[in-house]
């Protein structure tokens, strides 16, 4: 069989559904996995994501010097974390097993959900 994507996936929440990697919580972001440097704010207790995407620029780049319009006084020097393959994202989502959907499976979860990772399904692709 051969399929053919026709469209592209514009906004969050679906790229999150169709990727099988939810993009909620603490681990929310799909490029930085469980190496990321979300936190919670204190009042709110949401995740925030403010000035954790800094480490993907170049080492030269004027913003990871920037120290007044980021986090005051941070300067990034952290490396960005490796990018997986597709063989590799396909080892790691295998180890979690199958996971039954309908009416009949009740709430399931991949073990460590929400700790280690975010995974919620296989992909479609």
């Amino acid at each position: 069989m051969r399929a053919a994507l026709m469209w592209t996936i514009n906004d969050f929440p679906a790229y999150g559904m169709v990727s099988g990697w939810s993009t909620h919580g603490k681990l929310a972001c799909p490029y930085c996995m469980e190496n990321n440097k979300a936190f919670t704010l204190t009042n709110g207790g949401k995740a925030s994501f403010f000035d954790c995407h800094r480490r993907f620029l170049p080492h030269n780049h004027r913003y990871r010097k920037n120290r007044k319009d980021f986090f005051i006084g941070r300067v990034e020097n952290d490396v960005a974390p490796p990018r997986l393959s597709g063989e590799e994202l396909f080892d790691v989502v295998s180890e979690y097993g199958e996971i039954v959907f309908g009416l009949q499976s009740g709430k399931q979860k991949f073990p460590g959900f929400g700790l280690t990772h975010n995974w919620v399904k296989r992909s479609i692709f």
